[in-house]
């Protein structure tokens, strides 16, 4: 769950790193506007003090930037993995609201009823080397692989528009990206063969798209799943841990 944090928090920290900006009036100020330290006040502290709520450390709303509001930000920067100074830059601000995001979004998907397990059959989530972020030749593994016997069926997880459906020799062999309904795309990599869903067709969560192989550059076969924010994959989105999805999912399926 740390080492998570630690990757999104930061990736996403040095994509929004700005310029600096007018430092607006204290009691107009929006939520990242300005550096927010201990002994401040206003609607950003107040909005802070929310998301730090939202992100599992509660805080009292109360507008001011006191010493419970400080502890909460310190224990903040110590599990993402910045420096821990207490203090909330703008740069980190955009990172907190971003985490904040997805945080509602991943609450929503994981919802009973929403989605569902993508193998219905026997399956296991293999070791260390499956998992989101483990290293890989030239670059990190993106996704989480789900192992299961050749030929077991693949369904949708969510709803959605086929985005992409193609074929890459030397790396996702047979794989389909499907635009999912609550705001993520969702990307199944290695199947036997393509898949009937073309592009532009929609598919009902628990439909099946294909069937678990081991097309491309695959080590037995196994689903490479991968869950990427909006606007979506590889045109603007970034990839998220999908495991803890996975995970619930599997829990109702």
């Amino acid at each position: 769950m740390r080492h998570r944090w630690i990757i999104s928090a930061c990736a996403l920290l040095a994509a929004t790193a700005v310029a600096g900006v007018a430092v607006p009036d204290a009691g107009a100020a929006k939520f990242g506007q300005r550096t927010l330290k201990p002994g401040m006040r206003g609607h950003d502290v107040r909005v802070l003090q929310k998301s730090l709520t939202r992100l599992k450390l509660p805080t009292r709303k109360t507008g001011f930037f006191g010493g419970q509001t400080t502890k909460k930000v310190r224990l903040l920067e110590g599990r993402v993995g910045w420096r821990v100074d207490g203090r909330v830059q703008r740069a980190e601000a955009s990172v907190i609201k971003r985490l904040v995001a997805e945080q509602k979004a991943r609450k929503r998907a994981v919802a009973p009823g929403t989605a569902v397990f993508p193998i219905p059959g026997t399956h296991n989530f293999g070791g260390a080397e499956a998992r989101f972020g483990a290293p890989r030749s030239g670059h990190s593994h993106q996704g989480q692989d789900v192992f299961a016997a050749c030929g077991e069926r693949l369904v949708a997880a969510q709803s959605g528009n086929v985005k992409v459906r193609a074929y890459q020799a030397s790396g996702a062999g047979y794989y389909v990206v499907i635009d999912g309904s609550d705001g993520f795309d969702y990307v199944y990599m290695h199947l036997a063969k393509a898949s009937w869903a073309t592009a532009g067709t929609y598919v009902s969560a628990g439909t099946q798209i294909g069937r678990v192989g081991a097309s491309g550059n695959a080590a037995g076969c196994h689903l490479h799943f991968e869950m990427w924010t909006s606007p979506g994959w590889f045109s603007g989105g970034a990839p998220v841990d999908p495991l803890p999805y996975l995970l619930a999912w599997d829990a109702y399926s």
